[in-house]
């Protein structure tokens, strides 16, 4: 399932070409409105050039939004195990739904996290992004697992 899931997300994403694909941009967009819910008059300005959509603060870029950025692998991943402990039919898919929009909304967090620390520490930028929100969202499927082990699907069905 994994293998198969990220063959055709590779595909997927191939066929965009030079540009960034369709999903990548919708995330980029919907983590400007959180910003612009806190107050911020972030704009997403797409690459032409380049697979990634910059997110900018009064004309900008403060960070880029790339490929990697969509949290797609790690919902890949997150179906995989699901699959791999699959239990009932309706649990399984009513718990894919409910894992993956609220990994898609703590992704949003996660975009927005690293452009205020881009913006207010942008000497930790780096850190923070390949160390400690990568970790973060992976702690966060792993809490959906637990509980998908744990709580919904105690007996393997």
């Amino acid at each position: 399932m994994y293998i198969l899931g990220n063959v055709a997300y590779g595909l997927w994403v191939v066929s965009f070409g030079a540009v960034a694909d369709s999903f990548t941009l919708m995330v980029a967009n919907h983590s400007a409105s959180v910003l612009n819910l806190i107050g911020l008059a972030v704009t997403v300005i797409p690459s032409t050039l380049l697979p990634n959509a910059s997110l900018q603060l009064d004309g900008n870029i403060v960070v880029n939004v790339y490929e990697g950025c969509n949290a797609i692998n790690v919902s890949i991943l997150f179906i995989a195990f699901l699959f791999a402990y699959k239990g009932s039919v309706k649990n399984t898919i009513v718990f894919s739904l409910v894992g993956l929009f609220s990994i898609y909304l703590f992704n949003l967090l996660r975009v927005g996290g690293l452009f205020l620390v881009a913006l207010y520490f942008p000497n930790h930028l780096y850190l923070m992004h390949k160390f400690v929100f990568t970790g973060v969202i992976y702690a966060f499927v792993f809490g959906l697992w637990f509980i998908w082990v744990t709580r919904i699907n105690r007996n393997g069905h």
